[in-house]
């Protein structure tokens, strides 16, 4: 695939508001825009004159490779009049040069902003696309495969729109073993489009479809396959409890949770984001994925430098006891205190919301090993106020860990004493964030029997 297309492709992930507001300011005293240079007409017009093939073809190139320029002139071609040309040229009528070269054009312009990907759309080219799907020549097949991905990609309306075509069906059909990779690389991305948005979600109909798909990529050696069929999963899952069931149901899970210890760190990131987006649902679900003894596949390093890695620490250490359990019995407690102690303020504060999650869902006797492995002191020595969302996790932690002491309690008070937590906490009555001086008066008038001085 030649890397343009491959920058194209990737250009379509964009963020649909901000391209939305560029869109605005590209125009924003709504002056009628300039018409096409009188080159680009005559390109233009060569392009859809059907008499002279040699001609056409080369104007098609021509076209081509101007949209594959760092600016292409999209607008003024679309003002010009090329959809109706490129869209003739991908029937079956025309040479199968013409065909591609006027697919890849289409592909390029399908990638501009949402207004231009819809005009591909209303110009009927989804059609003849899906026909393309169809076709014996792998490349032509391909770059197909890419126009779809970036309609697709456009946001849920044109998805829709693309699925009750047909496009499900065909695309899910090019996954055959004896493809090469590239090819089922890019077929696996288009999946991904699909799976993607969730507002609203694909029907449980297209899911179903999707996962038993899915379910095959996901022992694939590739690793781009890899990361795109786990970021299509990730979508799934991150599409509420209902998709997160069919998701479990569909048998990924083991083999999910697997990869998440890969050699390849993208392709373990993507599976701990993927389990991360599951960790949102019931806590029958969770326990699913619990049996299947995740936290043996987390980093040996745990240096919480990457986004997926701290979402699935906080959702995992949000769970119930039976997950703090697990944190205890694989080690993963004492890795995260060692950060509370030596790590720098980043990890620091990564670790403290670990604790303070852990702390919702432990029970008493969960809690005393907490303080055996000498949780406290490093915890309450981050109760300096100046990083608010930190003292915040440490003071909800640190109730709720009197709260669940019940008859340590006056042992556990005392310990946070003992470590100069008191102290912080008592200094802390007179912040000026309404949220922390009152989590730290709450904890002196229940546990510690007086009232704020400084009130």
């Amino acid at each position: 695939m030649p890397p343009n297309r491959l920058n194209i492709y990737r250009r379509r992930s964009k963020n649909l508001i901000e391209q939305f507001h560029r869109d605005l300011d590209s125009n924003p005293d709504g002056i009628e825009p300039a018409p096409p240079s009188k080159n680009l007409i005559n390109i233009i017009q060569k392009a859809g004159d059907a008499s002279r093939p040699v001609q056409q073809l080369s104007a098609v190139q021509d076209i081509r490779q101007l949209l594959s320029s760092k600016s292409p002139p999209i607008k003024d071609l679309i003002q010009g009049g090329i959809l109706p040309i490129l869209v003739e040229c991908l029937k079956k009528t025309s040479p199968k040069s013409q065909q591609f070269e006027a697919a890849w054009a289409l592909t390029n312009i399908a990638s501009g902003n949402s207004e231009q990907t819809t005009q591909v759309v209303a110009a009927g080219a989804v059609p003849l696309f899906l026909e393309l799907l169809k076709s014996p020549d792998l490349d032509l097949c391909e770059q197909a495969i890419w126009a779809l991905a970036n309609i697709i990609g456009d946001g849920p309306l044109l998805r829709d729109f693309v699925i009750r075509l047909g496009v499900v069906p065909p695309l899910l059909s090019l996954i055959q073993p004896d493809m090469p990779g590239q090819f089922l690389a890019n077929v696996t991305m288009a999946i991904g489009n699909l799976c993607r948005h969730h507002d609203p979600p694909i029907s449980a109909e297209t899911i179903g479809q999707i996962l038993p798909t899915l379910d095959v990529l996901i022992h694939h050696e590739d690793t781009e396959i890899l990361v795109s069929t786990l970021w299509a999963i990730s979508f799934l899952a991150g599409g509420g409890q209902d998709q997160i069931q069919m998701v479990i149901e569909s048998g990924v899970l083991g083999k999910l949770i697997s990869l998440m210890g890969h050699k390849d760190i993208e392709v373990g990131r993507a599976a701990m984001r993927a389990v991360g987006n599951i960790l949102t649902g019931t806590d029958e679900q969770c326990q699913k994925v619990l049996n299947h003894h995740p936290l043996s596949y987390f980093p040996s390093v745990v240096l919480f430098s990457n986004t997926d890695e701290v979402h699935f620490l906080w959702r995992a250490t949000a769970r119930n006891e039976h997950w703090v359990q697990a944190f205890i019995n694989g080690g993963m407690l004492h890795k995260i205190i060692g950060i509370l102690k030596k790590g720098g303020m980043h990890e620091k504060a990564v670790a403290a919301r670990a604790i303070s999650n852990l702390t919702v869902g432990c029970n008493e006797e969960q809690l005393l090993i907490f303080i055996r492995k000498d949780v406290l002191q490093p915890f309450c020595d981050l109760l300096i106020g100046q990083f608010e969302q930190i003292t915040l996790a440490v003071l909800n932690g640190l109730n709720n860990m009197l709260n669940v002491s019940n008859s340590h309690e006056e042992e556990v008070a005392q310990a946070i004493d003992e470590c100069g937590g008191l102290a912080k906490i008592e200094d802390l009555q007179t912040h000026e964030n309404v949220y922390i001086y009152k989590q730290a008066q709450e904890i002196i008038e229940r546990y510690y029997g007086y009232e704020n001085s400084a009130a």
